[in-house]
């Protein structure tokens, strides 16, 4: 996804394949937080935040979840640089790439 079409409290999902024949996807949902958040952030090449949607909700979500527990396991913020984005997607994107898996080498024996 091309970094400038990122908006802050979207949602967006990181997708790869998890075995190297089939292909069977692992998707993670993430949120925008946005971009060269601290001071230790490496010059010369942008880093793009994204945080975990049970983090970013965490307040709403403690009314219907009644275990602190939960929210302190959960992982806060995740870094990508700028040359690592290809496996961002937006929505539209996701839905794209989900649907081709069908056609994939092997999906027969996948799904």
């Amino acid at each position: 996804m091309a970094p400038d079409n990122f908006v802050i409290g979207k949602v967006y999902f990181e997708g790869s394949l998890l075995h190297p024949r089939y292909p069977i996807p692992e998707i993670e949902t993430w949120i925008y937080v946005g971009k060269n958040l601290f001071a230790d952030d490496e010059a010369g090449e942008d880093a793009y935040y994204f945080i975990n949607p049970q983090k970013y909700y965490e307040d709403d979500l403690k009314q219907a979840i009644d275990d602190e527990d939960f929210f302190e396991a959960i992982d806060g913020y995740y870094m990508v640089l700028e040359n690592d984005l290809d496996g961002i997607m937006d929505i539209d994107e996701l839905a794209a790439w989900v649907a081709m898996l069908k056609d994939a080498d092997h999906a027969d024996q996948a799904f």
